[in-house]
């Protein structure tokens, strides 16, 4: 199985194509990673550096492995961070091209765009652009809470808001939303009264809602990318969108968990390698629709 990657990519730390990449081989998948951009670190640290990737060499880039014979046994698409809307169009060619090669390629769309800690930290154009452009040929897209919130116009607090904005993206085009990091205030809690933090499945089939204990601010960043590169992982192994779900919850928790009780900046999957595997973490999961 093979997977075309387009993301950031870092020098140090798990963000992007740093935090995906690992986790999709080490569940055995092949990724070809094509960077959006190239940064010291994640910008949270400080002035990163940047060097954005041209379009016209990403354009480049896709034509060149257009001419290898595996390009038509490319099994999905991940697209990530893209910062740009003129990288965002250069990245749905690349798809866009994928499927026309197999038709069959899953294209899941990862909006990334802002959290609720930074806000926006895109081009404040690019989210329309993925809304209006990307969103209509993707299979899947996985916004947090802040990005559901952003692409569809209104606040979440109730299990209800989220449902009417999971179905107001699926109407842009994914078949499957699943939003993640979703703090409700009809949420739940936990057998000692703590939160929850919170994942919504939303597909055909229905509508699940995940939940893992929620570890509080200040966690290391990259979840986003990491939960979609886990998800993708289970589909491309012919799991349910349900179990994908819980294993993604599952690892992802598995890794922030780990970070926050050793006082790690960042994740450290290459430490929990075989978790993100055969995560041992079961989250509560339940049919909402």
């Amino acid at each position: 199985m093979r997977v075309l990657s387009i993301q950031s990519q870092v020098i140090y730390g798990h963000v992007g194509n740093n935090a995906g990449v690992f986790p999709l081989q080490r569940n055995g998948i092949e990724v070809w990673a094509v960077p959006t951009g190239v940064l010291a670190f994640n910008p949270s640290y400080g002035p990163p550096a940047h060097r954005p990737t041209a379009p016209e060499e990403m354009d480049a880039w896709i034509a060149a492995l257009q001419t290898r014979p595996e390009w038509t046994q490319i099994d999905a698409v991940l697209l990530g961070w893209l910062g740009s809307p003129r990288t965002a169009e250069a990245a749905g060619r690349a798809a866009l091209a994928v499927k026309k090669a197999n038709p069959n390629a899953i294209f899941l769309c990862d909006p990334v765009m802002g959290d609720s800690d930074s806000g926006l930290y895109v081009d404040p154009t690019l989210p329309a652009y993925i809304r209006d452009h990307l969103f209509p040929t993707a299979d899947i897209a996985t916004p947090n809470g802040f990005e559901l919130e952003y692409l569809t116009g209104g606040r979440i607090e109730t299990l209800q808001q989220a449902l009417a904005a999971c179905d107001a993206l699926r109407a842009k085009g994914p078949s499957t939303v699943v939003a993640t990091t979703l703090k409700r205030t009809d949420g739940g809690r936990d057998q000692g009264g703590q939160p929850l933090l919170e994942a919504l499945l939303v597909n055909r089939e229905g509508a699940w809602l995940c939940a893992v204990p929620d570890l509080g601010e200040g966690l290391p960043k990259g979840a986003g990318d990491l939960f979609a590169a886990l998800f993708l992982t289970r589909l491309l192994k012919g799991r349910t969108a349900k179990k994908a779900l819980l294993f993604a919850m599952s690892a992802t928790y598995t890794a922030l968990r780990d970070a926050r009780e050793n006082h790690a900046p960042e994740m450290r999957l290459e430490t929990i390698q075989d978790l993100l595997r055969a995560p041992q973490f079961l989250p509560d999961i339940e049919r909402v629709r």
